[in-house]
Order: structure tokens, then C-alpha cells, then sequence
């Protein structure tokens, strides 16, 4: 028995030791754990920071033209308060192109035949004396600029189409303020409208040409590009 009584206590202090490093590890495991998942969290932030919403999750249809959302085919057309639009033509591109730091999607290019009501003529007859009845291209893009500084961009410089007609950035009657500074890792999205008094023959293709894109100082970070988009 005097033999057995110190063999025990050792065993006891040898048990003691190995529950309290247990205890201690346990907690140690689940805050690695915790950690783990807040920086996955966070870096999925940063993702989702990074990403222009899609145009339906965050659309807002323009105070002068009719909601063409759901105008997918050609030949459909659609009336509401606004006016009766006509799609003639359609690319659904979904595409992305790198300016620089810039990434530009350009998800659909319309040609569309506008009707607008009478109280919205006033406002078509300063972009062209046929404001009863036009055609128009549309440009659905979303922008993100990958960069940690401040850029100048402009999503559409200049169109030109296939029967010669030439438009400018000013010439942008859906005025959604596209153009101009992206924030640091910012994003925008929406649409510009480019009326076209050439109609005749059909318009068959596009093509527009990005601004350069600046810094701060106003120095070119980014070569502008052409981009041809054939419509159907």
C-alpha cells in the first residue's frame, strides 16, 4: 500500500494536467475557426464591393422613355405612359472589356423605335427635329474600376453606325451621369441613348469608341478602345 499511494498521485497530477491542456486547446481551436470565417466574410466584402450591381437589380426606369426591359425580340413592341417603343434590332452581348483599370460590360445594344406621348415631345425636340417618331440606340453597361484611386472614364466617347451617322457623348439623351470619376474601387451602371436620324437602310452594326482613362492629374492610365457590336 505505501508503494501504491505515491504511484496515484502521480497518476492524478498526470490526468489533472492532461484535462487542463485540453481545456485549453478547445477554446484556442474555435476562435482559429472564428477567425477563419470572418476573414472569408470579408474577403467575399471585398468581392461583392468590387462588382457593379447587374442593371435588374438595381434599374430605375428613365423619366423619359418607356421601360424596355422586357423588350427581347425584334418586331415586340411595348406601350405604357411613356410612349410605344419597337424593338428593330438587338446584341446581347454580355461582354467585358479592360480599359485600363477599368472594366466595362456591355450587356445589351438596342435599336429601338420610339413613340413618345405628347408630354414628353417638348423634351425629344431638343435632340431632333423628328420627335414624334425616331429611332434610337440604347447601351446597357456597368463599370468597375479596379484601381485604389480616382479615375475619369466615359463609357462612350463617340458612336458611329453602319450608314455613316456619327453621335458624341453629348449627344446622350438618357443623361444616367455615366461619364465622369469612378471612386476607388467603385462601380457604376445604366444606360446611355443615342438618337439616329439615319434609318433607312436598316442600321446594321455599331461601333463605339471608350474615352482614355485618367488619373487625378489627368495623366492617360488606360487607351481608349473601339468596340463594333453587330445588331440582329
Amino acid at each position: 500500500m505505501k508503494l501504491l499511494t505515491p504511484i496515484i498521485l502521480v497518476l492524478s497530477v498526470v490526468l489533472a494536467g492532461c484535462n487542463a491542456v485540453q481545456n485549453v486547446e478547445a477554446p484556442a481551436k474555435a476562435t482559429e475557426k472564428q477567425e477563419d470565417m470572418s476573414e472569408k466574410k470579408n474577403n467575399g466584402a471585398n468581392k461583392e464591393k468590387n462588382r457593379a450591381k447587374s442593371l435588374s437589380e438595381i434599374y430605375v426606369p428613365n423619366p423619359q422613355v418607356s421601360d424596355d426591359t422586357n423588350l427581347l425580340n425584334v418586331g415586340q413592341t411595348i406601350k405604357d405612359s411613356k410612349g410605344t417603343v419597337t424593338l428593330k434590332g438587338i446584341a446581347s452581348l454580355n461582354k467585358t472589356f479592360t480599359v485600363g483599370p477599368v472594366e466595362m460590360k456591355i450587356r445589351n445594344v438596342k435599336l429601338i423605335h420610339n413613340l413618345p406621348t405628347y408630354s414628353l415631345m417638348d423634351y425629344f425636340h431638343y435632340h431632333t427635329e423628328n420627335y414624334e417618331d425616331f429611332n434610337f440606340i440604347k447601351v446597357e453597361v456597368e463599370l468597375v474600376n479596379k484601381s485604389d484611386q480616382t479615375v475619369q472614364f466615359g463609357p462612350i466617347a463617340h458612336l458611329n453606325t453602319s450608314n455613316g451617322e456619327k453621335r458624341s457623348f453629348e449627344d446622350d439623351f438618357y443623361i444616367e451621369y455615366l461619364g465622369g470619376e469612378i471612386e476607388p474601387n467603385g462601380s457604376k451602371q445604366g444606360a446611355l441613348g443615342f438618337i439616329v436620324e439615319k434609318s433607312t437602310p436598316d442600321v446594321k452594326w455599331v461601333e463605339i469608341q471608350t474615352s482614355d482613362v485618367l488619373d487625378q492629374n489627368h495623366k492617360e492610365i488606360g487607351k481608349s478602345q473601339n468596340i463594333k457590336i453587330d445588331l440582329y
